[in-house]
C-alpha cells in the first residue's frame, strides 16, 4: 500500500512538474528549458527563411523612429514607424504573431507598401521582441493594444490619416477583434493565416492538457482566452477585410480560414494559396497576394489625401 502511494505521489509530482514546463513552453516569454528545445522545431523550407531573415535584417537598417507607450497591463511596449511614400497620411500597420517580433513580420512586405505610397508601423507586442512583459495572452490582450497605437498614430500623424491593419497568425486574431472597434482611419483589414479562436486552436495543440493551462494562464497571469475569440467582432464588422491562408497551413489548420470568412458580416475577399503553409503565402504567390492588396486598398484608402 505504501509502494503503491509512493509511486502514485511520483507520478503526481511527474505530471504537475512536465504540466508546469508546458505552460512555460507555451505562455512565457523565456519558454521551458527542457520542452522548448524538443518542442520548437522548423515548419518551412530553407527558402522561407532566407527570404524572412533577409528582409527582417533589411528593414531593421532603414531610417526610423521609435515610440513607447504603455500596456493596458502596465507593460512598456515599443513601436517603430518606417517613412516611405505615405508622408505620415497613409501607414500600414502590420501586427506580428506568437513568438515572433515587428521586423520579422515587416520585412517581407515593405517593399509592396513603399511601391503603393504607404509609409510602415509595426510593433512589438508584450512580451515580444523589444517590449517588456513576460505572458503571451494570444489575441485576448493584444487588440487593446494595437487600439492604443492607432490612438497615438492618430495623434502624431492627424485625424486624416489613412490605416491598413495587417495581421499574421495570432497578430490575424488580434486585427479581426478590432475588426468592430476601430476608428474611421483603420480602411481595411488584412488578415494572413489567423485562427478563429485561441482556446479552439490552443486545445488542437495540447490536447487535455489545455485544461489545466487554460486555468494556470487565467490565475497566473491574468488571461482569459475567452477574449481570446475574433467571431464576435467579424459578425458586427464595419471595415472591408482581406482573409488570407495557406492550404497546407500545419499550425494554423485551413479550416480556419473558411469559417472566419464565413462569419464575417461585411465586405469581404479571400485568397487560399495552394502549397502554401503558416504565413507563407506572399513567398509562394506574391504576384496574387499584390493583386488582392491592390483591389481592396483601392476600394478603400483615398490616395490623393
Amino acid at each position: 500500500m505504501k509502494k503503491a502511494l509512493l509511486l502514485a505521489g511520483l507520478g503526481l509530482g511527474v505530471l504537475a512538474g512536465f504540466t508546469g514546463e508546458l505552460y512555460r513552453h507555451v505562455f512565457c516569454r523565456e519558454g521551458s528549458p527542457l520542452l522548448s528545445p524538443l518542442m520548437n522545431g522548423k515548419s518551412h523550407k530553407e527558402d522561407y527563411y532566407a527570404h524572412r531573415d533577409g528582409d527582417a535584417e533589411k528593414l531593421r537598417a532603414l531610417p526610423q523612429e521609435r515610440f513607447e507607450l504603455r500596456s493596458g497591463r502596465g507593460a512598456l511596449l515599443r513601436g517603430f514607424y518606417f517613412p516611405g511614400g505615405g508622408e505620415g497620411r497613409r501607414i500600414a500597420f502590420l501586427v506580428h504573431g506568437y513568438r515572433s517580433e515587428h521586423a520579422e513580420t515587416a520585412g517581407m512586405y515593405y517593399d509592396y507598401y513603399l511601391s503603393r505610397g504607404f509609409d510602415l508601423f509595426c510593433c512589438d507586442h508584450e512580451a515580444h521582441g523589444e517590449s517588456e512583459g513576460r505572458f503571451i495572452g494570444f489575441a485576448a490582450f493584444e487588440d487593446g493594444d494595437c487600439l492604443r497605437w492607432i490612438d497615438f498614430l492618430r495623434e502624431r500623424f492627424g485625424e486624416e490619416v489613412q490605416i491598413v491593419l495587417h495581421g499574421f497568425s495570432m497578430g490575424a486574431c488580434t486585427v479581426l477583434k478590432m475588426a468592430d472597434r476601430c476608428p474611421e482611419n483603420v480602411k481595411c483589414i488584412v488578415e494572413d493565416s489567423g485562427f478563429r479562436d485561441a482556446r479552439d486552436q490552443l486545445l488542437g495543440m495540447l490536447g487535455p492538457f489545455f485544461y489545466p493551462l487554460r486555468l494556470l494562464h487565467r490565475l497566473i497571469a491574468k488571461v482569459d482566452l475567452r477574449q481570446a475569440d475574433a467571431r464576435p467582432s467579424l459578425e458586427k464588422t464595419r471595415v472591408p477585410i482581406l482573409f488570407v491562408h495557406g492550404r497546407e497551413d500545419p499550425m494554423v489548420p485551413f479550416r480556419n480560414a473558411p469559417a472566419l470568412y464565413e462569419s464575417c458580416g461585411g465586405e469581404k475577399d479571400c485568397l487560399f494559396v495552394p502549397g502554401a503553409r503558416h504565413v507563407e503565402s506572399m513567398h509562394v504567390a506574391p504576384a496574387a497576394y499584390a493583386e488582392k492588396l491592390d483591389a481592396i486598398i483601392g476600394k478603400t484608402v483615398n490616395s490623393e489625401q
